[in-house]
């Protein structure tokens, strides 16, 4: 018994300790960042990025992050008179320290030169806090256990799961990472001396939009199973064997799902076979031949889940790194989360608009084209001929009137629907323009394999 009293005792005195020691925290390193985000747009891209606002101790220093963010998401501009103007108007400018703090933030440029560093100090001592938060979480329930244990264990599990998988949210890497057997380099495609834009690779596509041009929102609408994801995939490499450099987000399917409907496009290989890895011996010098063709392109994949609007927009930046024949491909809308920090709404339309909106924006500030893929809403389904229009874009009417080009994809999902008069004949895609604010509307028709998932024009179909 008294080996049990003293073990009992040394462990409440253990906790007795832990519960009047300061938090972890360091917050010189926390004006370091903040005076950088200040003073450099990369800071500030890179910090919106791997920070969030718990990452700061001081709720002053939350507050100076949070505003930056907001701007950010509105594309206002961050320097300290406008950082005052946002933080008094949200009646934070006095609680912060004022516009004397503010200035005292802007004249550290000793920042720029370790904030990186400061950066990771700030997340260690946040994952540290947050460490401890879950421990005292754990001992509660420990103590108020209930008769199955398991319960307790389950919840322990998720609550320090859920601190150390931060780190997943932060990766992008090229289409050469992904498909690990891809091999050499492939010089770039030259481009062509009169070209505007980023071609799709779509003779009377391209015909008809001269080129996707920067600052362009572009929606790419149908039903499911109809192949957005398919034509977006067909249009990033045909853009990029033009020389675009493309950085896709893939919020539905993962890097290896991707690569492989590439590899069968390319390769002209079914995409069950690569899939099952039923590949027959004749067949792999075509693989080669495509992953070497593939890993030499300009393409990023990043299939980071629930990536917000200012993530995407900030990781773009990164990835294109002012690129002048840049492309953004979003696959697809619906997923993507409304900008961080702001408030939820309680109306998905109004989440949506939001979304749209800065989709918007991004395109203007990267000075890209950002296509972004798009669900239809049911009601396509009853309607006499099901083919699709504008007021189909699902949840918002927002999406149409923030993009510059809508495509809405048509094809007859059984051959008994393409006997219809009205409907698209067996295996051909109508690719309807709905909408183009500088050219005119139309319907090219694409006829699609689905074996390889790949797109071609109707009248190309003998080449292939």
């Amino acid at each position: 018994m008294p080996d049990d009293y003293r073990a009992q005792n040394a462990r409440g005195s253990e906790l007795s300790q832990a519960a009047n020691a300061s938090m972890p925290q360091d917050l010189e390193a926390e004006k370091s960042v903040l005076s950088a985000m200040i003073l450099s747009e990369d800071a500030l891209q890179e910090s919106l990025i791997e920070l969030s606002e718990r990452d700061f101790y001081l709720h002053s220093h939350r507050a100076i992050y949070h505003a930056m963010h907001e701007m950010f998401d509105k594309a206002v501009p961050v320097d300290p008179v406008s950082l005052a103007d946002y933080l008094k108007s949200e009646g934070e400018l006095e609680r912060v320290g004022g516009m004397s703090y503010l200035l005292e933030l802007n004249n550290n440029t000793l920042s720029l030169a370790n904030w990186r560093h400061h950066a990771e100090m700030l997340r260690r001592d946040a994952t540290l806090r947050e460490i401890i938060a879950a421990s005292a979480r754990i001992t509660a329930l420990a103590f108020d256990a209930p008769e199955d244990t398991k319960e307790v264990v389950d919840s322990a599990e998720r609550m320090i799961f859920s601190v150390t998988n931060r780190d997943v949210r932060n990766s992008y890497s090229t289409l050469e990472d992904v498909m690990t057997t891809l091999y050499g380099e492939l010089a770039e495609a030259e481009a062509n001396p009169g070209q505007l834009g980023v071609m799709t690779g779509f003779n009377g596509i391209d015909a008809r939009l001269q080129g996707l041009r920067p600052g362009q929102m572009v929606v790419i609408g149908a039903r499911p199973g109809v192949g957005k994801t398919s034509f977006a995939l067909n249009l990033c490499i045909n853009a990029a064997v033009k020389g675009a450099s493309v950085a896709f987000f893939s919020l539905e399917m993962s890097k290896t799902e991707i690569a492989q409907r590439l590899l069968s496009a390319q390769a002209k290989i079914p995409l069950s076979a690569i899939r099952g890895a039923r590949i027959q011996n004749s067949q792999w010098e075509s693989i080669i031949r495509a992953t070497e063709d593939l890993s030499k392109l300009d393409v990023m994949i990043d299939d980071t889940p629930g990536t917000t609007v200012t993530e995407v927009r900030a990781k773009a930046r990164r990835m294109l790194n002012g690129k002048s024949n840049g492309l953004v491909i979003l696959d697809y809308l619906q997923l993507v989360s409304p900008p961080s920090g702001g408030r939820r709404s309680d109306s998905r339309a109004t989440e949506v608009s939001e979304m749209s909106r800065g989709i918007k924006i991004m395109a203007k500030d990267l000075g890209v084209p950002v296509i972004a893929l798009s669900q239809l809403s049911r009601q396509v389904e009853s309607r006499t001929g099901k083919r699709p229009q504008l007021s189909d874009l699902r949840e918002s009417g927002s999406i149409e009137q923030d993009a510059d080009i809508v495509i809405l994809l048509d094809r007859s999902m059984t051959p008994e629907e393409a006997e219809r008069a009205e409907r698209p004949d067996e295996g051909v895609t109508d690719f309807i323009i709905a909408k183009n604010r500088s050219g005119p509307l139309d319907t090219v028709k694409l006829m699609f394999l689905p074996g390889s998932t790949k797109f071609v024009e109707v009248d190309m179909t003998h080449e292939q």
